[in-house]
């Protein structure tokens, strides 16, 4: 265009296409109002190839409400927005294409991983559900409506009813202590909807008050869910708090369990659960329709995210705590305070990378974990591991052992505590080499070259290693 169009002043109620300039003179947190000020610009007109947008009062700092606004996401989940800028079209919706080049691309993930969410903001958001639907929401009522993914609710207050009680004054559930607990313990545990056992089983328990692994199992098959021992077993282990393994937790939570054997005299033939409250006649009504409200809306987060998983019920470039995985897989005991970098246990090893790793750790722990390749990633064991050690020749021998070895991957710590899921990796080939210490001195360690079991996405390749 031979003139252009700019307009300083005006965001919402203006439609002038030929504007191809937005001068940014109003600083703001909402996406909402991000995105009117941008809408000036972004109408197609005859001839205009091009919106050009000058900031001057920072609002690029909050870069991250660039993907939110473009998307029409409002759940301020860290992760879904950094999708937004990795996938771009792939979950852009309708059929409009958008590309974040490299330099934007890191500002924008600097800027998501920088981003918080104030309890004002998330009030706003709440008391604005609030009065569209004419009564308190209820944590489905947010899943379906509101502009916040509950799971930040959750991850912010320890519970949706915490949440509430935050948020708004007039909100008394009248649930006792051990209520409150049971809702804490489950909130942080199953309701992120990362695996369908033990939701399945409340769900089940709420409904009929025990239930047995024959009942569960003809449950799972409706569902089109493949069944196995050893993930109902883990589930129960979870639900009667024999997970727990932190002296903290244990304290925590030393005064309930969600669920308890049906069989009082220690028989294991056709063993049931059911909720503790039926013998100990605490739990009120209002409680479980909560109870069953959170477990429903943990049941569709898993429909949503969780149900493409492989089989062992991890889904490819999905996000996972240490936690998270110890329970995933089995074990039998929350073991994620001493995992550390990989542990091998039942069968399994996890292996956590984060890829960038911070200038100020020990020289003996600045493991080189790097791609090779799409298809290939070199990973260091901890130091003081030589090729002859235990652990070593468990990872060398895994197919005569039946070792199952995982690659979780973040970019670096300020994501958080949460990994990308790579996939299953086999050791291609290994090699004894040295790191040194802070000293100088030369610590052996075991390098492997691992081949994925998959070629990594092309997207999810690119952030990592960019």
């Amino acid at each position: 265009m031979s003139e252009g169009i700019t307009i300083s002043t005006l965001t919402e109620g203006v439609d002038i296409p030929e504007v191809n300039q937005v001068i940014m003179l109003r600083p703001t947190m909402s996406p909402i109002v991000f995105v009117q000020q941008l809408g000036r610009g972004l109408r197609k007109f005859e001839n205009k190839e091009y919106v050009v947008i000058l900031d001057f009062i920072g609002n690029y700092k909050n870069n991250f409400m660039i993907p939110i606004a473009l998307s029409g996401d409002r759940t301020y989940n860290k992760d879904t927005i950094r999708r937004y800028v990795m996938e771009g079209e792939r979950v852009i919706p309708g059929s409009s294409t958008i590309h974040f080049d490299e330099i934007a691309s890191k500002q924008i993930f600097s800027s998501i991983d920088k981003m918080s969410v104030r309890l004002k903001d998330l009030k706003d958001k709440y008391k604005a559900l609030k009065n569209r639907l004419g009564r308190i929401p209820s944590i489905l009522d947010f899943y379906d409506y509101g502009e916040v993914d509950p799971i930040i609710l959750i991850e912010y207050a320890g519970s949706y009813v915490r949440f509430l009680q935050k948020a708004d004054k007039e909100y008394d559930p009248g649930f006792s202590p051990n209520e409150d607990l049971m809702l804490a313990y489950v909130s942080s545990m199953i309701l992120n909807g990362k695996r369908i056992h033990e939701l399945l089983i409340l769900q089940l328990i709420l409904k009929g008050e025990k239930l047995d692994e024959v009942e569960f199992s003809k449950e799972m098959r409706l569902l089109g869910e493949d069944y196995r021992r050893e993930d109902y077993e883990s589930a129960c282990r979870v639900l009667d708090m024999d997970f727990i393994n932190s002296s903290s937790d244990k304290k925590k939570y030393s005064d309930i369990r969600i669920i308890e054997p049906e069989n009082q005299d220690g028989s294991e033939d056709k063993q049931g659960y059911r909720l503790m409250s039926y013998q100990l006649g605490f739990m009120s009504k209002e409680f479980k329709e909560e109870l069953a409200r959170e477990v429903e809306y943990g049941l569709r987060r898993y429909r949503n995210k969780y149900k493409n998983h492989d089989e062992t019920n991890l889904v490819l470039y999905e996000k996972y705590s240490r936690k998270d995985v110890c329970r995933i897989l089995n074990w039998e005991k929350d073991d994620s305070s001493t995992v550390y970098g990989y542990r091998i246990k039942y069968g399994t090893c996890p292996i956590f990378v984060t890829y960038e790793k911070k200038e100020d750790i020990t020289s003996s722990t600045k493991y080189e974990d790097q791609f090779i390749n799409p298809d290939e990633f070199s990973w260091m064991t901890r130091s003081r591991v030589t090729r002859e050690s235990r652990e070593a020749q468990q990872i060398i021998n895994y197919r005569s052992n039946g070792l199952k070895i995982f690659l979780f991957i973040k970019k670096s710590d300020d994501e958080g505590a949460d990994f990308y899921y790579m996939g299953k990796v086999t050791p291609a080939s290994d090699e004894q080499t040295v790191i040194m210490d802070d000293n100088g001195k030369e610590l052996p360690i075991m390098n492997f070259r691992m081949r994925m079991d998959k070629p990594v996405r092309e997207d999810i390749y690119e952030y990592i290693v960019s």
